[in-house]
Protein backbone atom coordinates (compact mmCIF):
# COMPACT_ATOMS: atom_id res chain seq x y z
CA UNK A 1 0.00 0.00 0.00
CA UNK A 2 1.46 3.38 -1.00
CA UNK A 3 1.83 6.11 1.62
CA UNK A 4 -1.20 7.97 0.27
CA UNK A 5 -3.50 4.94 -0.16
CA UNK A 6 -6.20 4.83 2.43
CA UNK A 7 -8.59 2.02 3.25
CA UNK A 8 -11.90 3.40 4.48
CA UNK A 9 -13.42 1.62 7.49
CA UNK A 10 -16.77 -0.10 7.06
CA UNK A 11 -18.55 2.68 9.00
CA UNK A 12 -17.73 5.16 6.25
CA UNK A 13 -20.17 3.36 3.94
CA UNK A 14 -22.86 3.05 6.62
CA UNK A 15 -25.31 5.97 6.16
CA UNK A 16 -26.12 6.48 9.89
CA UNK A 17 -22.40 7.17 10.51
CA UNK A 18 -22.99 10.61 8.99
CA UNK A 19 -25.75 11.50 11.48
CA UNK A 20 -24.87 12.06 15.13
CA UNK A 21 -26.67 9.36 17.09
CA UNK A 22 -28.98 10.36 19.98
CA UNK A 23 -28.31 7.38 22.30
CA UNK A 24 -25.34 8.24 24.55
CA UNK A 25 -23.48 4.91 24.29
CA UNK A 26 -23.96 4.72 20.52
CA UNK A 27 -22.91 8.37 20.17
CA UNK A 28 -19.69 7.74 22.14
CA UNK A 29 -18.84 4.75 19.94
CA UNK A 30 -19.59 6.86 16.87
CA UNK A 31 -17.35 9.70 18.10
CA UNK A 32 -14.56 7.22 18.84
CA UNK A 33 -14.92 5.83 15.31
CA UNK A 34 -14.71 9.36 13.89
CA UNK A 35 -11.60 10.09 15.99
CA UNK A 36 -9.96 6.90 14.73
CA UNK A 37 -10.95 7.65 11.14
CA UNK A 38 -9.65 11.23 11.28
CA UNK A 39 -6.31 10.24 12.82
CA UNK A 40 -5.80 7.20 10.55
CA UNK A 41 -6.71 9.22 7.46
CA UNK A 42 -4.37 12.10 8.31
CA UNK A 43 -1.52 9.80 9.34
CA UNK A 44 -1.80 7.75 6.14
CA UNK A 45 -1.95 10.82 3.92
CA UNK A 46 0.54 12.80 6.10
CA UNK A 47 -1.86 15.71 6.34
CA UNK A 48 -1.69 17.77 9.51
CA UNK A 49 -4.58 20.21 9.22
CA UNK A 50 -8.14 18.92 9.06
CA UNK A 51 -10.03 20.18 6.01
CA UNK A 52 -13.73 20.13 6.88
CA UNK A 53 -14.58 20.27 3.17
CA UNK A 54 -12.66 17.10 2.29
CA UNK A 55 -14.01 13.68 1.28
CA UNK A 56 -13.43 12.64 4.87
CA UNK A 57 -16.73 14.27 5.89
CA UNK A 58 -18.53 13.69 2.58
CA UNK A 59 -19.13 10.25 1.10
CA UNK A 60 -20.53 10.90 -2.37
CA UNK A 61 -20.79 7.15 -3.08
CA UNK A 62 -23.66 6.88 -0.59
CA UNK A 63 -24.75 10.52 -0.92
CA UNK A 64 -24.05 11.31 2.75
CA UNK A 65 -22.18 14.11 4.49
CA UNK A 66 -21.84 15.46 7.99
CA UNK A 67 -23.61 18.68 8.85
CA UNK A 68 -21.47 21.64 9.97
CA UNK A 69 -22.81 21.16 13.53
CA UNK A 70 -21.81 17.48 13.48
CA UNK A 71 -18.32 18.36 12.23
CA UNK A 72 -17.93 20.92 15.04
CA UNK A 73 -19.03 18.32 17.60
CA UNK A 74 -16.60 15.73 16.24
CA UNK A 75 -13.68 18.21 16.20
CA UNK A 76 -14.50 19.36 19.75
CA UNK A 77 -14.50 15.72 20.85
CA UNK A 78 -11.22 15.10 19.02
CA UNK A 79 -9.60 17.99 20.94
CA UNK A 80 -11.17 16.93 24.26
CA UNK A 81 -9.74 13.45 23.84
CA UNK A 82 -6.24 14.79 23.06
CA UNK A 83 -6.30 13.67 19.43
CA UNK A 84 -6.58 17.17 18.02
CA UNK A 85 -5.50 20.70 18.78
CA UNK A 86 -7.08 23.99 17.75
CA UNK A 87 -5.44 27.19 16.58
CA UNK A 88 -8.23 29.69 16.06
CA UNK A 89 -10.49 28.13 13.44
CA UNK A 90 -7.84 25.60 12.38
CA UNK A 91 -7.84 22.08 13.77
CA UNK A 92 -4.90 19.68 13.57
CA UNK A 93 -5.07 15.90 13.83
CA UNK A 94 -2.77 14.24 16.35
CA UNK A 95 -2.12 10.58 15.63
CA UNK A 96 0.49 10.91 18.38
CA UNK A 97 -0.12 13.01 21.48
CA UNK A 98 1.63 16.36 21.85
CA UNK A 99 3.98 14.80 24.42
CA UNK A 100 4.72 11.84 22.11
CA UNK A 101 5.57 14.23 19.26
CA UNK A 102 7.75 16.19 21.67
CA UNK A 103 9.57 13.01 22.73
CA UNK A 104 10.15 12.02 19.09
CA UNK A 105 11.58 15.45 18.24
CA UNK A 106 13.67 15.65 21.41
CA UNK A 107 15.05 12.13 20.87
CA UNK A 108 15.92 12.97 17.27
CA UNK A 109 17.83 16.08 18.42
CA UNK A 110 19.68 14.15 21.15
CA UNK A 111 20.48 11.20 18.85
CA UNK A 112 21.94 13.59 16.28
CA UNK A 113 24.11 15.51 18.75
CA UNK A 114 22.00 18.66 18.51
CA UNK A 115 21.62 19.37 22.22
CA UNK A 116 22.65 22.94 23.05
CA UNK A 117 22.48 23.81 19.34
CA UNK A 118 20.06 26.39 17.97
CA UNK A 119 17.92 25.14 15.10
CA UNK A 120 15.22 26.95 13.20
CA UNK A 121 11.75 25.45 13.20
CA UNK A 122 12.06 25.35 9.41
CA UNK A 123 15.11 23.06 9.71
CA UNK A 124 13.12 20.66 11.88
CA UNK A 125 10.03 20.89 9.70
CA UNK A 126 11.63 20.71 6.26
CA UNK A 127 15.35 20.04 6.60
CA UNK A 128 17.20 17.23 4.86
CA UNK A 129 18.18 15.84 8.30
CA UNK A 130 14.53 15.20 9.22
CA UNK A 131 13.37 13.83 5.88
CA UNK A 132 12.89 10.31 7.23
CA UNK A 133 11.38 11.42 10.54
CA UNK A 134 7.64 11.12 11.26
CA UNK A 135 7.46 14.83 12.16
CA UNK A 136 8.97 15.98 8.84
CA UNK A 137 6.52 18.33 7.15
CA UNK A 138 4.57 19.03 10.34
CA UNK A 139 2.63 22.27 10.14
CA UNK A 140 4.82 25.05 11.56
CA UNK A 141 2.18 26.20 14.06
CA UNK A 142 1.77 22.64 15.35
CA UNK A 143 5.56 22.23 15.54
CA UNK A 144 5.93 25.33 17.73
CA UNK A 145 3.01 24.08 19.85
CA UNK A 146 4.80 20.76 20.42
CA UNK A 147 8.11 22.49 21.18
CA UNK A 148 6.39 24.84 23.64
CA UNK A 149 5.43 21.70 25.59
CA UNK A 150 9.08 20.59 25.56
CA UNK A 151 9.95 24.03 26.88
CA UNK A 152 7.50 23.59 29.78
CA UNK A 153 9.25 20.29 30.57
CA UNK A 154 12.65 22.03 30.59
CA UNK A 155 13.84 20.08 27.53
CA UNK A 156 14.00 22.99 25.09
CA UNK A 157 14.00 26.75 24.79
CA UNK A 158 11.69 28.14 22.13
CA UNK A 159 12.91 31.39 20.61
CA UNK A 160 10.09 33.22 18.89
CA UNK A 161 10.79 36.05 16.52
CA UNK A 162 8.52 38.80 15.30
CA UNK A 163 6.86 36.90 12.46
CA UNK A 164 3.45 35.38 13.13
CA UNK A 165 4.22 32.55 10.70
CA UNK A 166 7.16 31.40 12.89
CA UNK A 167 9.53 31.75 9.95
CA UNK A 168 12.09 33.36 12.25
CA UNK A 169 11.56 31.05 15.25
CA UNK A 170 14.22 28.77 16.65
CA UNK A 171 14.73 26.20 19.35
CA UNK A 172 17.57 25.04 21.55
CA UNK A 173 17.28 21.51 22.95
CA UNK A 174 18.64 20.48 26.34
Amino acid sequence: MAATDFEWPWQYNFPPFFTIQPVATTKEQQLQSWRNLICDYHKTKRIWEIDTGSDLFNNSAINRHLSPAAIRLILQNLVQEGQGVMSGERCFALWNSVSQWGSLIHSWAADNGLSNTVLTLFEIQSGDETENQPFHGMDIWLLQHVISHLEKEGKAELMLGDNEDFSDAGVKFF
